[in-house]
């Protein structure tokens, strides 16, 4: 049986997408042919590329809104609707936003198969599937080594800023001050300031002492923070307020209460006392349940494209 043959329309270029890169290694581990074509490129650039691999299944990462323009979009929609009719490729597109409302609000139920949602809201417009697919975490076959670079007593990488980001950005803001009278190292990496620590998460998950999450509650139905699984599947120890059922508190992660700086502090202490084992349970768990293969094989599966691991 001949391996698959995949691509990936996304933005490859503009940024390190969770999305893109989980989608690339688990049809890799997998035994594959899998390709990625910018969603930038004017839309004859990505048919050549499809002609070229003749597809069995295309990937859609901004699919519906294109950094090319709403046009651009009607344009890959029309695209892969061709490909669906002509060849039956399947089509299947990630909505990983934290977001009640619905972008494109219209049927595109001749273009794409099943819809990838990183939350439960109402995406009926699209006449569609919807699949609950939160972010997973990356393969690893083993846990990487501590570094002295990225130790410290808490971590902490992700956007800062107005709007959905306020009460983060104050929180991380007290907890910088409160941490550093304690004598506590606190690495806050805001994204755009520096390089994004995405390919640096097993030296990250393995050095530091916590790793720090958050959710978004009920304003965000069924999303998940991508630190659930990212960083307890590298073999580090989240603290998380909420972990959307996936996780066992004090098994695979410490919990605490948001905006309870105590209970944080608290958080970095049982790390500390009990991080060896934590480390040990949470990459166990989450890799054997929640990797980039096994969220990749569960839409082989649904798509009637399944098959086994080598």
């Amino acid at each position: 049986m001949r391996p698959l043959r995949s691509v990936l329309i996304g933005d490859v270029d503009h940024y390190p997408s969770e999305y893109i890169f989980g989608v690339n290694q688990g049809m890799t581990i997998l035994g594959h042919w899998h390709r990625t074509v910018n969603v930038r490129q004017p839309i004859d650039v990505i048919a050549k590329v499809l002609g070229e691999v003749d597809p069995d299944l295309l990937w859609g990462h901004m699919l519906l809104w294109s950094p090319a323009g709403a046009a651009h979009s009607r344009q890959l929609l029309s695209l892969c609707a061709d490909w669906r009719r002509r060849r039956g490729t399947k089509v299947v597109l990630h909505d990983g936003d934290a977001r009640q409302e619905t972008r494109f609000p219209y049927d595109i139920s001749a273009a794409v198969d099943l819809a990838l949602c990183n939350h439960t809201a109402d995406r009926l417009a699209w006449k569609i599937p919807q699949l609950h697919w939160p972010y997973f975490a990356f393969y690893q076959s083993t846990m990487a080594s501590p570094h002295p670079e990225w130790a410290c007593d808490l971590f902490f990488a992700g956007r800062v800023g107005e709007g959905i980001y306020t009460a983060r950005t104050q929180l991380l803001s007290t907890l910088q001050q409160v941490l550093s009278a304690k004598g506590l190292t606190f690495r806050c990496l805001v994204t755009g300031s520096g390089p994004h620590t995405l390919f640096r998460t097993p030296e990250v998950a393995a050095s530091a002492t916590a790793v720090l999450g958050h959710g978004r509650g009920p304003e965000a139905p069924g999303w998940v923070d991508v630190r659930v699984l990212q960083y307890p599947g590298a073999g580090g120890v989240l603290l998380h307020d909420d972990v959307g059922g996936f996780l066992e508190p004090y098994q695979h992660y410490v919990p605490y209460k948001w905006g309870d700086l105590e209970s944080i502090l608290a958080g970095i202490e049982y790390a500390r006392a009990h991080g060896a084992k934590l480390r040990q349970e949470a990459f166990r768990f989450v890799q054997a349940r929640h990797s980039s293969v096994i969220r990749v094989q569960q839409v082989l599966g649904w798509l009637g494209l399944a098959t086994e691991a080598p």
